[in-house]
């Protein structure tokens, strides 16, 4: 196995615990739309299967805010379930959810103990005045830098992302382990930008999809880090 000389790691669902807050929000936008006939999950899963399509669709040369693809993915998803209403006050009742947003529990303790083997940085998609990013700042882990999709101007799984993270760490790709929960974004991006990678399956355990290349590792658990990671 090859030397992890430094470490990157995703944000949302990874060190930031999203809790219910999109399934919440999905419920408030379909009651103040009279639209209670419609079922929640299958809304849900549609507005995320589209809100995928809208930003990996996102050209460098044309990007978009993850706030403008929430609102044009809702935009969307509420006209394909034929909802009448302002997909800009559905956003902004689902992101103020994140202003309540809190870290795994685990996560201040293990990046303590990481930041001492080698250094750490946050590869993210996330806006630059989000709300839980706010609160992440607030916490002053032990990280060199925050690569934002703002301000690199790409999403992941898009290379360019992890690129300006590992000209920050000023490392060869197969010597960073990128972290994250996200079976698109991280393992196979992580994997695209010739990174190890570690995909964090906390439960309920999912399947890795058909397409998606075999993680270096699979944890269940940030805390599993400290015995990969020496």
């Amino acid at each position: 196995m090859r030397k992890i000389k430094a470490l990157s790691f995703d944000m949302y669902r990874t060190l930031i615990n999203t809790k219910d807050f999109h399934e919440q929000a999905v419920f408030e936008i379909l009651t103040i739309n009279n639209s209670n006939s419609i079922e929640p999950d299958k809304f849900h899963s549609r507005w995320d299967e589209i809100y995928d399509e809208v930003y990996l669709a996102i050209k460098e040369d044309k990007f978009l805010r993850l706030y403008d693809v929430s609102i044009e993915s809702l935009r969307l998803t509420m006209k394909e379930f034929g909802i009448k209403g302002d997909p800009e006050t559905g956003v902004e009742l689902w992101l103020k959810k994140y202003e309540k947003a809190e870290l795994f529990p685990e996560v201040e303790e293990v990046l303590d103990i990481l930041s001492k083997r080698c250094p750490i940085i946050i590869t993210s998609n996330v806006d630059n005045d989000d709300a839980g990013y706010a609160m992440l700042r607030q916490k002053n882990l032990p990280v060199i830098a925050t690569i934002t999709s703002e301000d690199s101007k790409s999403y992941k799984p898009d290379c360019k992302i992890f690129y300006d993270a590992l000209s920050v760490l000023k490392c060869q790709p197969e010597n960073v382990l990128h972290i994250g929960d996200s079976q698109t974004a991280d393992v196979l991006g992580g994997n695209k930008a010739g990174m190890l990678t570690a995909w964090l399956n906390r439960p309920p355990f999912k399947k890795l999809r058909q397409g998606i290349p075999k993680p270096d590792y699979e944890i269940s658990d940030l805390r599993e880090l400290l015995d990969i990671v020496n």
